[in-house]
């Protein structure tokens, strides 16, 4: 599944999940990969001039039996917000995103009632490494400015989505 794929079907089930509720519907409903009892909360040192630029994926959450794309992702900034983002994978630009920053280290794409919220949960003091997710777990990124190295940061952005209620045996790193 390629990552607009995955995006467009986290929104549809994110939406499915919350149609089910709305109506009293039963199950479990949509098993993502951060619990929801554990409150989350994004970063409040967040600078986007200094966020903007481009990320290496090194770590990404994937579903039992899927493969991580480690690609790339840039971040585009004015007027000291976030304005856009563009995913790359292995043969180049996969998309490209208008967003919007509606608080310090929380990136929104879409429109509401749709929107996804990205949330910068945890960046290093010299914005090396960042740890991503979203409100409901559907997504989550560790990106780092190098394809290697930093080892003791990468591990610092693990053990922070983790204490976020993420669900550690589905991270993939390199």
């Amino acid at each position: 599944m390629d990552r607009r794929q995955m995006l467009m079907t986290a929104a549809a089930l994110t939406a499915s999940a919350g149609l089910t509720a709305c109506v009293g519907g039963g199950g479990s409903g949509v098993e993502f990969h951060r619990s929801k009892t554990r409150q989350l909360s994004s970063t409040t040192r967040f600078n986007a001039a200094r966020f903007a630029g481009r990320w290496v994926i090194r770590g990404e959450f994937v579903y039992p039996g899927d493969k991580p794309s480690f690609g790339a992702v840039n971040f585009a900034e004015n007027g000291g917000a976030i304005t856009a983002l563009d995913v790359y994978g292995p043969s180049g630009l996969l998309d490209h995103y208008s967003t919007k920053q509606p608080a310090p280290g929380r990136i929104s794409v879409g429109s509401a009632p749709f929107d996804t919220q990205y949330w910068v949960l945890w960046v290093d003091a010299d914005y090396r490494t960042a740890a991503i997710g979203t409100p409901s777990g559907s997504f989550g990124w560790i990106i780092d400015r190098s394809n290697s190295g930093g080892e003791d940061r990468i591990k610092a952005a693990r053990d922070v989505l983790g204490f976020n209620g993420y669900n550690l045996s589905r991270l993939k790193t390199r």
